[in-house]
């Protein structure tokens, strides 16, 4: 069973004096919710039962589906956002050609938004990670990390060059940016469904204001707007490019979008149970997802040490811890030794990188499968790497 990440308050006054204690319902990580959750981290919103900002129904048609799920809203300015961190990573590309970083443009996309609008002004990736909410919509991940801003923590210290990343190499910053921003999305995703499950208590099943369209925006944020009908910006290509990497074609972006159909179809006719089940199984590809991208550079760091590239394998190290940071909280929950194990190697002496050493590494990181909600078809063994 997967190891709840996110708790729910109840939004009735009623129960929440009955149980003084958020909801945890074993199997899931998605909980949000209480008299002071949000939705999406938009301005310009009112608050409605619950607490929940209520959206404005757009006169604009329902999104574009991409052949697997197909919004009932429109959440075209939602899936925008991905082209705020598609624009981020191009400008961090920079420091491949030579050039120094340009923090001071990346902050401004980051800080004060360019494509995603909302309401007058813009969604902004920093403004949901920086949402006060975000400790109560995922306490575990605060309470691990020390502190309630962890999603942007990281983020904003690889663009400022200080903080956890300030030993960093340009190219080791635009890594822990780029892979910082993923895990902002992966979270979003998680929070939005939680807003869903919150509305569906509620009996809010409109599908402009209710929960079929947190679910649609869950949707928009993983896969972001297309190009030439692939989704090219967002989680969605993330996971198409880490099961390629293991020859594991259809086992997590498929699963997602599949699974986020079914919560739409449970959220429309108010079926709690149907949708916890979607939701458990989008967790649990979403969780697959970075599970594999931490693997894979256990092992891009050990060929770049053993070729006697130590610059490339600090990278590497970068980009898997940073891919690794959004199921951390949950491996050392699991097993607080494997996360030790993890977080050394990823953090040692490149030229101390072997092949003995990765090995010991990945299984550790598979020690924590179950935790994760992994199948046994999930798992990476050393025969797996290239």
């Amino acid at each position: 069973m997967i190891r709840p990440l996110v708790s729910i308050l109840l939004s009735s006054t009623v129960l929440l004096a009955a149980a003084c204690q958020p909801e945890q319902r074993p199997g899931t990580v998605g909980r949000i919710g209480g008299p002071t959750g949000s939705v999406s981290g938009a301005t310009g919103s009112v608050s409605g039962p619950g607490g929940l900002p209520v959206p404005t129904p757009s006169a604009a048609g329902p999104t574009p589906g991409d052949g697997v799920f197909t919004p009932v809203s429109d959440v075209s300015a939602h899936a925008a956002i991905s082209l705020d961190v598609f624009e981020i990573s191009q400008l961090t590309n920079a420091v491949n050609d030579g050039r120094p970083l340009p923090s001071q443009e990346i902050l401004a996309i980051y800080e004060n938004g360019k494509n995603s609008r909302s309401g007058t002004g813009f969604r902004t990736l920093r403004g949901f990670a920086r949402n006060e909410s975000r400790a109560t919509d995922f306490p575990d991940a605060a309470r691990f990390s020390g502190s309630p801003t962890f999603l942007d923590d990281p983020v904003t210290d690889a663009i400022e060059g200080t903080g956890s990343a300030a030993g960093y190499s340009p190219a080791q910053r635009r890594q822990a940016i780029q892979k910082g921003l993923q895990r902002i999305l992966s979270h979003w995703v998680l929070q939005e469904l939680g807003a869903a499950e919150m509305r569906i208590r509620e009996g809010n099943l409109d599908p402009a204001t209710g929960a079929p369209h947190n679910v649609d925006e869950a949707w928009a944020f993983y896969a972001g707007v297309p190009r030439d009908a692939t989704y090219p910006h967002a989680l969605a290509a993330t996971a198409i490019s880490r099961e390629s990497n293991f020859q594991r074609q259809g086992s997590v972006d498929r699963p997602i979008r599949e699974g986020l159909a079914r919560a739409q179809q449970a959220a429309a006719s108010g079926n709690l149970a149907e949708f916890q089940a979607a939701e458990t199984e989008i967790e649990s590809r979403l969780n697959t997802l970075f599970y594999l991208a931490s693997a894979r550079y256990l092992n891009e760091a050990m060929k770049a040490a053993q070729a006697g590239n130590a610059d490339n394998a600090g990278t590497a190290q970068v980009e898997g811890l940073s891919f690794y940071l959004t199921i951390q909280p949950m491996v050392a929950t699991a097993d607080a030794g494997a996360d030790d194990a993890i977080t050394a190697y990823y953090r040692a002496d490149p030229a101390s990188l072997t092949v003995a050493g990765r090995d010991e590494a990945l299984e550790r990181l598979n020690r924590a499968a179950d935790a994760l909600g992994l199948s046994s078809s999930d798992r990476v063994s050393p025969s797996d790497f290239n």
